[in-house]
């Protein structure tokens, strides 16, 4: 495991709900990694103190006002199975308890209009789309890229998140769920136009290369035309994406 696989288990390791193999390994890689080891010992004395509280329930209707709240931020309101990463769940519960609870009953007022909630979902909502790219595989990847597309956010973490994808990820489709994704953000952000021209020379694969020559011709980048150019008079390049590019490179003005 890689340490931010560790670090998303520490969690589950610590209330000991892993089986035998994912705990040595754990187990093994924190004796040789001391920033890890590190957080294991902050995070285990965290969740120990957190033992000591008695149960804090929520006033009545808080609870659900708290939940319709952040299905809002995630989702827009639409149903969708995410798995999350038990960290985050954790950051959650910090929240929903020291956050939600005590503000609520503080100030009288619930959650309703609270700027210090409204930040911490957001930043939690990022942590998750985040998360999504680099924690899982496949089709939950892929969802992960649709929930991001769908998030209305275009912040330099997530962008950088989804080029990461488009450039490196070993699953095809994902590649060609972040391309999708990124060519419907470049009215939001003009580095994303950069990062797509950038992208043409880094893929090899003939189905993203079409893929990334379609979304720059389409979207009517001229920055574009040079690189697509040279990838039409390579020998080397696939004889279909040649053909391609030569034909789409006409549409660019």
């Amino acid at each position: 495991m890689k340490c931010e696989e560790i670090k998303i288990n520490l969690p589950e390791y610590i209330d000991g709900k892993l089986d035998d193999k994912a705990s040595g390994i754990i187990a093994s890689h924190l004796e040789g990694c001391e920033g890890c080891r590190e957080l294991y010992t902050e995070l285990n004395s965290f969740l120990k103190f957190t033992d000591t509280f008695s149960e804090i329930e929520p006033p009545k209707g808080m609870k659900d006002e708290f939940m319709e709240l952040a299905d809002r931020e995630f989702f827009g309101g639409q149903k969708k199975v995410l798995l999350i990463p038990a960290w985050v769940k954790v950051a959650a519960m910090i929240i929903m308890v020291f956050g939600t609870f005590a503000g609520g009953f503080f100030a009288g007022s619930g959650n309703q209009g609270n700027p210090q909630l409204q930040a911490e979902l957001n930043q939690l909502r990022q942590d998750v789309l985040l998360a999504g790219l680099s924690d899982y595989s496949g089709p939950q990847k892929i969802e992960a890229v649709y929930n991001i597309k769908t998030s209305g956010q275009a912040d330099h973490k997530l962008i950088d998140a989804l080029v990461y994808t488009m450039n490196s990820d070993k699953n095809v489709n994902v590649r060609l769920a972040a391309i999708g994704a990124l060519s419907e953000m470049i009215d939001q952000n003009e580095s994303i136009k950069s990062e797509l021209i950038n992208s043409l020379t880094v893929q090899e694969n003939p189905l993203l290369q079409i893929s990334l020559i379609q979304v720059l011709t389409e979207s009517g980048v001229k920055e574009a035309k040079e690189e697509i150019e040279l990838i039409s008079e390579n020998e080397n390049t696939d004889q279909h994406v040649r053909t391609y590019a030569k034909d789409m490179i006409k549409t660019i003005i």
